[in-house]
């Protein structure tokens, strides 16, 4: 006999055990698409307003709720405060390694009044070095 003559009556005792499940009566899992994931992951990181019909939509407090320094680049407004892509002005880019803070690019792996963040300063005359605060003593 072979081996999977074995196996048939254990299939059949499976069948037999295993309760019905009513599927219907079971909630949908939570289970986030591509999409859904990216967009809980940066909900409220960016926030969104397209200028694609209206560039003066991105100065306009009233329309702009969120306000701050914004431009209209490529259709959506960007702020120039925070943006290394639109970094004080529209389509005006911070280099490699530098991040936009308060609408300056700045090297926060060096600078010791943004060390590792925007407005992290190390303490008294502290050096910055690898984004930390006196790394090297």
């Amino acid at each position: 006999m072979s081996s999977l003559e074995y196996l048939w009556p254990f299939i059949l005792f499976l069948l037999i055990v295993t309760p019905g499940v009513d599927t219907a009566d079971r909630p949908e899992p939570d289970i986030p698409t591509h999409v859904n994931f990216l967009r809980s992951a940066l909900r409220g990181r960016e926030r969104v307003l397209s200028c694609a019909d209206d560039p003066n939509v991105c100065v306009d407090r009233e329309r702009n709720p969120w306000g701050g320094s914004t431009c209209c680049f490529r259709k959506l407004c960007k702020d120039t405060s925070r943006d290394s892509n639109n970094c004080g002005a529209c389509g005006r880019t911070c280099g490699y390694g530098f991040v936009c803070c308060d609408g300056n690019c700045v090297d926060i792996h060096n600078d010791p009044r943004h060390c590792g963040s925007c407005f992290q300063e190390c303490a008294g005359q502290g050096r910055c070095s690898f984004a930390m605060c006196d790394y090297s003593g």
